[in-house]
């Protein structure tokens, strides 16, 4: 049958067929011919002669044919190649006979079944996979002839065509477009990536999915795994500052929205802490969703028993309850909000646990309330309800002075939206503070703070104004935090409320290079200007209106002798005219005043006889006269108005510049704060950290150089992100706020830099999403390259020196043996890499310790002694009820004003020493440490790979795989830097809880100052506290240091060891991967099941994936939108014709092939 020319698809289906180099008669061979058949069918575009082939079975050849050698085999199927490829007008027939090795009896009938791995309905429409034949248990040759090879199927004879080439070997399966995405750092692209990815794991998950076997079941297990893990990174900012600094008008303008986060700043809100997050719910009616969590029952009860301790002191109310700012007056309106209906003699007689009791209040505490809504307006409204202390009408209507307020019971608000701003996975957290009476308040916003990745340092400019220094806007303990965290580098400060500013003190402060005043002095000359040409066009207009009253007299008298003149013409005897006296007429604009009748004199009524009559000349010339009066008077004012008219644009053009100008003078004066202040700002941050750094290194005056620079200084201050902001004009500008005053000064939406702090928000989460991208596509690349390796050996490397059963078996218990020494090898390097961690813990964080625990007792009673000394004496000035009501919370900071955290206090001298050490341990050492690590890691993994792959017997026959297997070595280098990264990660997360750790075993050691002091009433209790607290930090002041420090290295170490524990997990299961690609190339896996249905139709989607992945390159370059075009690409994967190249399944049920 003459075969037509092929298409480039015809082409590439061909040259992907099985090599001769199997064995003649095995059945790859077979495989082999069925894989031809199709391919040169699918040519033909004849599908039913495909389906025939992939049942058929060759007759078995005779002796002679054994005799041929199989170098002579391949030699005649290399000269039959380069006929086919010269020509394709003429092809050859080929006879294949095949005949059983060792003497097997010619006659013997051998029966194959194929067994369907997929059926047809969840099959894409265009996959077609390749039908199977289980292997033959004889090794046999083959013997190649002309003619035709007749194939049975069924009692019914066909024939496969001629022209075959069976030397030929199919595509190679390359991944490399694949790796160019793993190594790109454009996110978008990595995300289209992994769009990309998802869809080829779909496409290559569907024939393995029933599949029992151990490989694919634990491909299947990977496969799971890819898809259900997230590349979203959740990316926490806490945003810090002082009540009515402006958080909350912030977030909302930063949301772009005009209210959704309540922003009444001065009242119950400010207790509650606000998360606000991207929203991935798709459903219209739940675009904005809102959750309220509200504390448990003991955590209330606790909070009610310091309430009511703060609220009564004798037996009745104290004095200060009416005092908002104290502490018995912030205890009332929490307890009166949620209680309402109690008196001052209830309130007396209460206890906390009945009052907790109270069914209107269980009914809350614990419980999660969930809101949906369509808009911002309808969830602000509804979160009012809870969040709101005052009586004012809801949406869910009027609230009644006996109805339970919610606030002082909600543990925290989540809010999510779908803002842009918000889109990457950053988390905005809105944190009031972090000292709450409230134990779960207060933990939950300690958590945030540890979990955070950046902080949001807000402040009204005013103060960052007045206060000129960074330092007072983060205060000495944050920045001890802040350094013991390792998130210099993420700190950001945003002033806010721009758009308030008094325009003559900004001259002064800020007008050095005299811009603001040039502008003023313009201002006041457009103002001289504007006067001067208001007072030249009201003149010119007295002056027009004169014109205009001559004009209109000429007119009437000329309207007198017109109708004279018809008189005249009419025959009667007309005399002049008595002109009545002028009169004064109003001003006019327009001519059309100076048309107007006037009445007619009529000359024949006191005629005066002595008066001769008019002749016409008389009256022609007096018409001529008053004629070109007129038309004097005309020009006149006709060249009056054009004047009136230019000065009127001047005036116009002058009063227009002085708008423009009244802006720009406020603008610049704006600007010019800002930048002022940004400096300012970005240079005292940095000095408030040389200032820690200094004093921890005088520490030891011996080595003390104060010319070594811990770090960078100028850099840091360089890099600070700092955004002046106006909430107010951003949402003017964008259409909103209209009942409130226009605020002057910004033009665009970039003046109010709003913009800025939303793309600083979105850029946030970048790195980490990069991150996790890659790390995601690394995991795909090593599945696709074991996959690779399994579709290979059947379809590549079925040569005839294959290895033995028995050399199998011994390379199969070397490779094992190899791996598990290799297990321990990595586990030893594991545990030494975790000591050198714990060395670099005891060198430079314990000896810090040591040094910071004798320091930290020296300075201990100074700062106790500090509460109570008067402010005019240096000390803190604590009234008697606030140092009580700190004692009775433990040390913790009450909502008064001038309270403290005696906790916090007691901890900052040792935490200021040990700072400089812990960053350098925790941000420099260790991740140093770990980088070597991987090093080492990937030299034993690499001597493991180079001594597998150099045995004999696999460089035999299994050369393409071995290159393959070589080619993974780098991703398995991404992938141990990727765990490492990861680990970097959680050792930072967990070093950061380990840092908190201090505080409350701090507190744990003064727990019995506490007690007793809380407990003293009566007369000369205040000094008798005093003094109970001064006795204890005397006798004790050393343990309290060395416990908490002990408490925290124990912490240290079970972090180390937690880590090294998942380190070690991950190590064996990556050494477990590498058995198993070494296993499959030295095991034939032998075709059980309808394992090779799984793998044509796999290597059918290999043969696709660069593709997939060029298309994504290219989308990059020609800068295409990959959010939309990425969506596609899994659907062309699936739908797409995989098995180019492949040999093509029988969708029949099973078939038995005759001998």
């Amino acid at each position: 049958m003459a075969s037509e020319e092929p298409t480039p698809r015809d082409t590439s289906q061909m040259g992907n067929t099985r090599s001769t180099s199997a064995p003649v008669g095995s059945a790859a061979s077979l495989a082999d011919t069925d894989s031809f058949a199709v391919s040169m069918a699918s040519a033909n575009d004849d599908v039913s002669a495909a389906r025939n082939s992939s049942a058929s079975t060759a007759k078995f050849a005779s002796q002679d044919a054994r005799s041929k050698s199989y170098e002579q085999l391949l030699d005649h199927a290399d000269r039959e190649n380069d006929k086919t490829c010269k020509t394709t007008e003429k092809t050859h027939d080929h006879t294949s006979e095949v005949a059983e090795a060792n003497g097997v009896q010619t006659s013997t009938q051998t029966k194959v079944k194929i067994e369907q791995q997929l059926d047809r309905t969840s099959t894409p429409r265009d996959i077609s996979l390749a039908s199977t034949v289980a292997p033959m248990k004889h090794e046999s040759v083959s013997a190649m002839a002309e003619g035709t090879t007749t194939v049975k199927t069924e009692g019914n004879e066909s024939h496969i065509p001629s022209g075959v080439n069976f030397s030929q070997e199919p595509k190679n399966i390359t991944l490399d477009k694949l790796r160019e995405v793993v190594k790109s750092t454009d996110l978008a692209t990595l995300e289209a990536g992994v769009e990309t990815a998802r869809g080829i794991l779909d496409a290559i998950r569907l024939p393995m999915a029933d599949s029992r076997q151990r490989e694919q079941i634990d491909w299947l297990e990977a496969i799971d795994k890819l898809k259900t893990s997230s590349t979203r990174t959740r990316t926490v900012v806490a945003i810090a500052g002082s009540t009515g600094a402006g958080k909350s008008s912030l977030v909302n303008a930063v949301l772009d929205e005009d209210r959704l986060v309540p922003t009444n700043g001065w009242r119950a809100c400010t207790a509650v802490i606000t998360e606000i997050s991207y929203n991935e719910v798709d459903d219209p009616s739940k675009s904005y969703r809102g959750e309220v969590e509200f504390i448990s029952h003991d955590d209330w009860a606790s909070e009610l028993k310091l309430l009511l301790d703060d609220l009564v002191e004798d037996k009745q109310l104290s004095a200060a309850h009416l005092d908002d700012k104290s502490e018995a007056g912030i205890a009332y309106a929490k307890i009166r909000a949620v209680y309402p209906d109690l008196t001052h003699d209830m309130l007396v007689r209460s206890n906390a646990e009945e009052l907790a009791n109270r069914q209107s209040v269980t009914n809350t505490l614990g419980q999660t309330r969930e809101i949906n809504c369509s808009n911002a307006n309808d969830l602000y409204a509804e979160l009012q309800v809870y969040l709101d202390s005052k009586d004012k009408a809801t949406k869910r209507g009027s609230r009644s002075s006996q109805d339970m307020a919610f606030w002082p019971l909600i543990k925290v608000v989540r809010v999510y939206t779908k803002a842009e701003a918000l889109c990457t996975g950053v988390v905005l957290v809105d944190l009031p503070g972090i000292h709450d009476a409230n134990a779960a308040r207060s933990a939950v916003a300690r958590k945030y703070m540890s979990e955070c990745s950046a902080v949001w340092v807000t402040a009204p400019i005013k103060r960052a104004v007045d206060d000129k220094s960074a330092k007072d806007l983060l205060g000495k303990g944050s920045r001890l935090q802040l350094k013991l965290d390792g998130i210099y580098s993420n700190v950001s400060f945003i002033c806010t409320m721009t758009d308030s500013i008094q325009l003559s003190e900004s001259v002064e402060a800020f007008d050095q290079d005299g811009q603001i005043q040039a502008i003023l002095s313009r201002e006041d000359e457009l103002d001289r200007s504007i006067q001067e040409q208001e007072n030249a066009v009201n003149q010119l207009e007295h002056q027009l209106n004169l014109k205009i009253s001559e004009y209109e007299s000429i007119e009437n008298e000329l309207d007198i002798w017109r109708k004279l003149d018809k008189k005249k013409r009419k025959g009667q005897q007309v005399y002049p005219p008595r002109v009545p006296a002028k009169r004064k007429h109003p001003a006019t604009s327009t001519r059309s005043r100076r048309r107007r009748q006037v009445a007619e004199i009529d000359s024949d009524d006191d005629t005066d006889e002595q008066i001769p009559p008019l002749t016409t000349e008389n009256i022609a010339s007096k018409l001529t006269e008053l004629y070109a009066k007129a038309r004097a008077v005309d020009e006149k004012c006709t060249e009056m108005e054009k004047k009136r008219e230019h000065l009127k644009r001047l005036l116009n053009d002058l009063q227009n510049e002085k708008r423009d100008i009244d802006g720009e003078s406020t603008r610049c004066c704006i600007l010019k704060r800002n930048e002022h202040v940004k400096q300012a700002i970005r240079v005292d941050f940095a000095a408030g950290i040389m200032e820690i750094d200094e004093g921890d290194a005088q520490a030891d005056e011996n080595s003390f150089d104060p010319s070594i620079k811990k770090r960078d200084y100028d850099e840091m201050s360089r890099s600070l992100p700092v955004f002046c902001i106006s909430s107010k004009a951003f949402q003017q500008l964008r259409g909103r706020a209209k009942r409130d005053t226009p605020v002057q000064g910004f033009r665009h939406l970039v003046d109010t830099e709003i913009p800025l702090v939303q793309e600083h928000a979105r850029r946030l989460p970048e790195k980490g999403r990069i991150l996790a991208n890659r790390t995601f596509l690394n995991e795909v690349y090593l599945l696709l390259n074991s996959l690779t390796i399994w579709v290979t050996n059947s379809a590549l490397e079925l040569k005839a020196s294959e290895m033995s059963e028995q050399d199998q078996s011994y390379e199969t218990k070397h490779l094992h043996a190899s791996a598990e020494n290799l297990k321990k090898d990595l586990s030893m390097v594991i545990l030494a890499q975790k000591q050198e961690l714990c060395s670099i813990r005891q060198n430079i964080v314990d000896s810090k310790s040591t040094a910071a625990m004798t320091h930290a007792s020296k300075a201990i009673e100074e700062i106790v002694t500090g509460w109570t000394t008067r402010q005019a004496d240096g000390g803190h000035g604590l009234r008697f009820s606030t140092y009580r009501a700190i004692c009775r919370r433990n040390g913790s900071k009450t909502k008064s004003e001038k309270s403290r955290d005696f906790n916090e206090d007691i901890l900052e001298p040792y935490l200021a020493k040990i700072s400089t050490g812990w960053e350098h341990a925790f941000c420099r050492s260790i991740p140093a440490s770990l980088d070597k690590f991987v090093v080492t890691f990937m030299e034993s993994l690499k001597n493991f790979q180079q001594t597998m792959s150099s045995r004999p017997e696999l460089q035999k026959c299994k050369t393409v795989s071995l290159k393959i297997l070589e080619q993974q070595y780098q991703s398995h280098e991404e992938k141990i830097r990727a765990m490492v990264d990861s680990m970097k990660t959680s050792i930072q997360a967990e070093q950061r809880q380990a840092s908190r750790a201090f505080l409350p075993e701090i507190q744990k050691e003064m727990l019995k100052a506490y007690s007793q002091c809380a407990k003293e009433t009566g007369p000369g209790c205040f000094q008798r506290m005093r003094e109970i607290m001064g006795i204890h930090i005397h006798k004790n002041k050393s343990t309290i240091y060395r416990k908490a420090s002990q408490r925290v290295m124990r912490d240290l170490d079970r972090l180390f060891e937690s880590n090294r524990k998942d380190m070690d997990k991950a190590a064996r299961h990556l050494v477990d991967g590498l058995e198993n690609n070494f296993r499959m190339i030295i095991s034939s896996s032998e075709m059980i099941e309808a394992s090779e249905v799984a793998r044509d139709h796999i290597r059918g989607v290999l043969y696709e994936v660069d593709s997939q992945f060029e298309k994504v390159l290219c989308m990059d370059q020609m800068g295409v939108d990959h959010a939309k075009s990425s969506r596609a690409i899994p659907q062309t994967v699936s739908a797409a014709r995989v098995t180019q190249g492949a040999p093509q399944a029988d969708t029949s049920e099973g078939m038995v092939i005759d001998s």
